[in-house]
């Protein structure tokens, strides 16, 4: 009797790395047909799967991400100062503050400003926080965006159904907007 052959597991490739919030992580992955965003808490993980032909559109939002985070960095860096001079600090202090912030906001700088990307399918809308930098969000939909276009080359084009009537006196047929897709996420 042969031995039973396991269907072979989807080859995956890494898009961006994991990326951790308060609480929650998430990545997305790149499958043979589809993306796979996962989001993880530690304790519960939920896989997400869009197919790349069911994608109708990945928004990308512009964030004051990177100007929240030196605001912040620059307010706990002020408040050091401001505990540091009371106590009389010397010069010696204030360079140790620079060197510990100085590195963070270069990072903060280099990184690109903050976007939000949400995928648009037709039956869902999902945030994806993996991708909360522009540059690397440019790379990634670059990357997907010609893998999209070749899995949807195949679908029909607008095309008149089989035994309709062409538009009179135009010799066009009419077109029908898309209908809009429901409100943004807002978790």
């Amino acid at each position: 009797m042969a031995a039973p052959v396991a269907a072979p597991a989807p080859a995956y490739r890494k898009l961006t790395r994991m990326h951790r919030t308060l609480g929650a992580m998430s990545q997305l992955w790149l499958g043979s047909d589809h993306l796979l965003h996962v989001q993880s808490t530690g304790y519960t993980e939920s896989y997400r799967r869009f197919y790349l032909r069911d994608i109708q559109c990945m928004l990308v939002v512009h964030t004051g991400r990177r100007t929240y985070l030196a605001i912040t960095l620059a307010a706990i860096a002020l408040i050091i100062v401001a505990f540091m001079s009371q106590m009389g600090a010397g010069v010696v202090g204030f360079g140790i503050l620079a060197a510990i912030f100085a590195p963070l906001f270069l990072w903060n700088h280099l990184l690109g400003p903050g976007c939000r990307v949400v995928v648009v399918t037709a039956v869902q809308q999902e945030n994806v926080a993996s991708l909360c930098r522009l540059p690397k969000t440019r790379r990634v939909l670059g990357e997907v965006r010609t893998l999209i276009e070749a899995a949807q080359a195949d679908l029909a084009v607008d095309s008149p159904a089989a035994g309709a009537a062409p538009a009179a006196d135009t010799g066009t047929t009419p077109s029908i907007p898309p209908p809009l897709p429901p409100p943004l996420p807002t978790s």
